[in-house]
């Protein structure tokens, strides 16, 4: 039997914003990723409404060959409680990014329509900008019209009034920077979480194990979620614990059944000259019906965003992987996705 949540007339909603909570860190956010496994090219994309606060802002990367990354940001500060209530099923919108609507749990479309900059070294963006060297991005024009089409049914890491529910799709389109074009055929992951989200530090299992001081500088949290198919796929999240490991949980889908995974574990090798740059991977979890996996990933492209903190900055670091595992027969497979880790950087 799966483990999964299916949708449900109780929970179709869910795909709709909800009412706004009193935290004045509620947010509500909307994100897809996905990788085109023979071109390499691949997005992620994250909207993110927090009408507490006031603002909306939406991130929307493309990964494009030989490790360059076209980035967009865009912003909305016309938000209030008031004003989310009223959006019911309009289309979420920040910026020059759409997300389009389909049947709830079964379809979204990505359009993107408007600047973005063309970088050959993404990671430059572990600089302030006015710390970067001349030219560090060109600017270009980006066309994207990409359909989410789901594989299976939501996973719902916690429901209710604070919920998060991951899914896996297929993603099909075209993307357009400049002059150059890639058609698009890629698998790939969505989410979406509604509750508040101070990003100060891990939650769940992984943070009440590791104590009040364990987040103070360096990486703490990793998120991950990978595709081989159409017929395998897993994704989670480990936050650092009290003895420097990375424990977690997740889910995994194997041929249209989705079961949790539990005990995972992740190790990571760091570029040696700078620890904030993963270089790969490896991941361990057992699933609830008693099955072991371990995956190798290499990390292809890092593109780096910044959250303001209290005390410094969190660089949430988006690599693009190449996963490697066994399959149920033990044949070799390969995969693509996204290995996310997260730093803390004080002043």
């Amino acid at each position: 039997m799966s483990s999964s949540t299916p949708a449900t007339p109780d929970t179709v909603d869910d795909e709709l914003f909800h009412p706004v909570g009193d935290h004045q860190s509620w947010s509500e956010s909307y994100y897809f990723n996905f990788v085109d496994p023979t071109t390499g090219v691949g997005a992620f994309t994250r909207m993110g409404f927090r009408p507490n606060d006031g603002w909306a802002d939406a991130l929307h990367a493309v990964y494009l060959p030989g490790g360059r990354v076209a980035f967009t940001y865009g912003r909305r500060t016309d938000l209030t409680p008031e004003v989310v209530a009223g959006l019911g099923p309009v289309d979420p919108a920040v910026g020059n990014l759409t997300l389009r609507r389909g049947e709830s749990f079964k379809r979204w479309d990505i359009v993107y329509s408007g600047e973005a900059q063309d970088m050959d070294d993404p990671t430059v963006m572990l600089a302030a900008t006015k710390d970067r060297p001349e030219g560090w991005h060109r600017p270009a024009h980006l066309e994207m019209e990409v359909s989410f089409e789901t594989l299976s049914e939501p996973h719902y890491a916690v429901g209710g009034v604070q919920g998060h529910f991951e899914q896996t799709g297929r993603a099909r389109g075209t993307i357009r920077l400049g002059d150059e074009q890639w058609d698009v055929d890629a698998y790939g992951v969505r989410d979406k979480s509604w509750g508040p989200r101070t990003w100060q530090g891990p939650s769940g299992s992984a943070a009440k194990e590791s104590g009040p001081a364990a987040v103070e500088t360096g990486c703490f949290l990793n998120w991950f979620s990978m595709n081989f198919g159409a017929d395998l796929a897993l994704g989670g999240a480990v936050g650092r614990t009290g003895d420097g490991t990375f424990r977690g949980k997740g889910w995994i889908q194997r041929a249209g059944e989705t079961l949790d995974l539990n005990d995972v574990t992740m190790t990571t090798v760091y570029d040696p000259t700078n620890p904030l740059l993963h270089e790969t991977v490896q991941l361990r979890g057992t699933d609830s019906a008693g099955k072991a996996i371990v995956v190798d990933g290499t990390v292809m492209t890092i593109c780096p965003t910044k959250i303001p903190r209290r005390d410094g900055v969190t660089f949430v670091n988006e690599g693009l992987a190449r996963f490697e595992t066994d399959g149920a027969d033990g044949t070799p497979l390969t995969g693509f996705g996204i290995a996310e880790h997260w730093h803390a950087v004080p002043r």
